[in-house]
């Protein structure tokens, strides 16, 4: 990939997308030396311009076309709600310019299946901003399960709260899609286990429907089966006292809501207090969640700058993508799906 890196600041790219998300997104970016923003862009040109006098912007554009046009990008950072993913991304495509893209990638696996290819055919890195594998829980669980501590896994539960109902509000296209749990948690929920334990060989899912204010499904239920190996995941309002449980042959690994990493094996129980990094930008409210965002840019940084391979690459989030549509497909048909 051919970049501007040696110019001073580094690599030059843009935020399409100003929403309620973007501000955590581009509040991470700038704790990263080795990136420059120098460009806005959102269809409300006045809400972009604001953006770009809080976060010291140079640019702002209302039109994704002549941005690309008009600026020497490295790449764009998609921030934009899921049912535009596709028109921007084909876009930075035709453009040859990397593109960073939130999740879900889309709302169809058609679209997601033709995002991946237009970037391959273009030559162009597509990565995607899945954070939830970078929380800092997350990469301990990962840690302690490819040390072999516990054994050979063979039972685990992934389970998470939406949270406050009131964290939705800043949000308010997820009370008319026609899926909420999950279009919103579910591709976190979905990869997470390909994170832990690789790919599923079978997948059954039950959705229902408990506060009526959403549109779609709040409450889902996602059974994983590998060899040897069965992962429940599911996404509801309130929570056990832990988010992740794995079992294996000779012990336990448990993240709980509480904030504490346990390992129970034949040798005793040790416990950790993990606790997150706030930055002035986050929101406490989130836990992991923002602070992971400055982790997730920093590896997608590295592969924009050829030191290293993304974690989350449009081909491998095109596995989850598929997971989230065949627990859709089960759910709607109360059958086993063969993966």
């Amino acid at each position: 990939m051919t970049t501007n890196q040696t110019k001073a600041g580094g690599l030059r790219f843009a935020v399409i997308g100003v929403g309620f998300w973007a501000q955590f997104q581009i509040g991470a970016w700038k704790e990263l030396p080795g990136a420059r923003l120098v460009a806005l862009c959102d269809r409300d040109f006045a809400k972009a311009r604001a953006a770009a006098e809080r976060f010291g912007v140079p640019k702002v554009y209302g039109d994704a076309g002549e941005m690309l046009r008009s600026e020497p990008l490295d790449f764009v950072d998609v921030a934009v709600g899921p049912e535009a993913h596709e028109q921007l991304v084909l876009l930075a495509a035709r453009h040859h310019k990397a593109v960073i893209c939130q999740k879900p990638m889309a709302f169809e696996l058609a679209a997601c299946e033709r995002m991946v290819a237009a970037c391959r055919d273009a030559g162009i890195p597509f990565l995607i901003h899945e954070n939830f594998r970078w929380q800092t829980p997350m990469r301990r669980v990962k840690a302690l399960l490819d040390s072999s501590i516990i054994g050979r896994p063979f039972r685990a539960h992934i389970q998470f709260s939406h949270g406050d109902i009131a964290l939705f509000e800043s949000q308010p296209y997820l009370f008319t899609q026609p899926h909420f749990a999950l279009y919103d948690m579910g591709p976190h929920l979905l990869d997470l286990p390909r994170f832990f334990f690789g790919e599923p060989q079978t997948l059954y899912a039950r959705e229902f429907h408990l506060d009526l204010r959403f549109a779609g499904e709040d409450i889902v239920s996602v059974m994983l089966g590998y060899d040897r190996l069965t992962c429940h995941c599911e996404l509801t309002w309130r929570t056990t006292d832990y988010e992740v449980f794995v079992e294996g042959e000779s012990g336990t690994v448990k993240w709980g809501a509480d904030g504490k990493l346990t390992i129970s094996t034949e040798a005793g129980t040790t416990t950790d207090v993990l606790t997150p990094r706030y930055y002035a930008w986050s929101d406490p409210r989130y836990g992991f969640a923002h602070p992971s965002i400055v982790d997730t840019n920093a590896d997608l940084l590295a592969a924009l700058r050829g030191e290293a391979a993304a974690a989350t690459t449009g081909d491998d989030n095109l596995k989850t993508m598929k997971l989230l549509f065949a627990a859709l497909r089960s759910a709607a048909t109360n059958t086993v799906v063969q993966l």
